[in-house]
């Protein structure tokens, strides 16, 4: 049975063959792992969930593929990740006054 230790390691080549491009090791490690991590026993973190099925997204969009390596390197150096996107305080601000608007207009 996989622990987090273990799934830290097991990233590690996955992100050196990614480094030098090597694209079908990248998919097979990737394959590889999630087979296993199927019959884990543990919350995988959101982010290496993604990483795993990413590496097409990942191919075509640098900017995508800089963030994701380097919230995976987190994982990997320290074990700390963060779930979730983040959202904006602004887009909460939004909703809040469109719900108001919307109250306010049933209410007329």
């Amino acid at each position: 049975m996989m622990n987090q230790a273990e799934l830290r390691q097991r990233l590690i080549p996955i992100l050196n063959a990614e480094e030098s491009e090597d694209w079908d090791v990248v998919e097979r490690l990737s394959d590889e792992l999630n087979r296993e991590l199927l019959d884990a026993r543990f919350n995988v973190p959101e982010i290496v969930d993604h990483y795993l099925d990413d590496a097409d997204v990942r191919i075509k969009d640098s900017r995508y593929a800089e963030g994701q390596r380097a919230k995976v390197r987190q994982f990997v150096e320290t074990g700390e990740h963060t779930e979730g996107t983040t959202v904006p305080l602004w887009s909460c601000a939004l909703v809040a006054a469109l719900f108001f608007a919307a109250v306010i207009w049933l209410v007329r």
